[in-house]
């Protein structure tokens, strides 16, 4: 079910993708405006891993909005939501992904799409996607050596963050969001930024991650809104 917050604003695209109960706790997106709210509570076939019947639901429901703006896409078991936008773009493109793990394993039964395994997905069925770069897992290039020929579709998992600054349902890394926010605004610099996800809420303990994901989120939103 799609639901709208606040006044529409047309330069953004700015959608909460709802898995479990983690925004139920968290205020920071009823202060965006226009933003949309994709409900997918209820489904099933949808964690960790998900069915093709749930795909082609999410699909639906995310058709007739755009990869463009901010999303924030709820725990890192969903952490795949990702790959249905980079599916919408039409262009070459880069991928920056900030996470602690990978995401490129393969799957363990058939092709089925995964939170551990969209990254490989998006490397072997997206022709648009050229290069992968990834910080958090400790092997990163330099981030002057991404190029500047191409735009880049921008996948945050929080769950590269120290605790201060979230509270993930995976194990984490020591990250400061300093740090995350100096990064995010040299990869920025003089760059086209098609649109950014950002998940690592947590479902598994929602009430009380809810302070600091929700501090977090809104610090993200503030400053990623202002590169577009």
């Amino acid at each position: 079910m799609l639901e709208n917050f606040g006044t529409k604003n047309n330069s953004m695209n700015n959608i909460i993708m709802k898995m479990t109960s983690a925004y139920d706790f968290q205020d920071f997106y009823k202060e965006i405006p226009g933003i949309h709210m994709l409900n997918f509570f209820d489904l099933p076939g949808t964690r960790c891993y998900l069915d093709e019947d749930a795909k082609s639901t999410i699909i639906e429901q995310m058709a007739p909005l755009s990869y463009e703006g901010i999303h924030f896409i709820d725990s890192g078991n969903y952490h795949y939501l990702s790959l249905l936008f980079l599916l919408q773009i039409k262009e070459d493109f880069n991928l920056v992904l900030f996470d602690h793990h990978p995401d490129n394993q393969p799957p363990s039964f058939g092709s089925i799409t995964s939170c551990g395994g969209w990254v490989l997905e998006a490397t072997e069925q997206l022709p648009h996607l050229k290069k992968v770069f990834t910080y958090g897992t400790g092997q990163e290039i330099p981030i002057d050596h991404i190029p500047m020929d191409l735009p880049i579709y921008i996948s945050i998992d929080k769950d590269i963050l120290d605790r201060a600054y979230a509270i993930t349902d995976w194990d984490q890394g020591d990250m400061s969001l300093d740090t995350m926010l100096s990064m995010l605004e040299s990869i920025c610099k003089n760059r086209k930024i098609l649109g950014v996800d950002v998940s690592g809420d947590s479902g598994e303990d929602a009430e009380n991650g809810a302070f600091v994901n929700n501090q977090t989120n809104a610090i993200l939103f503030d400053f990623l809104s202002k590169k577009f």
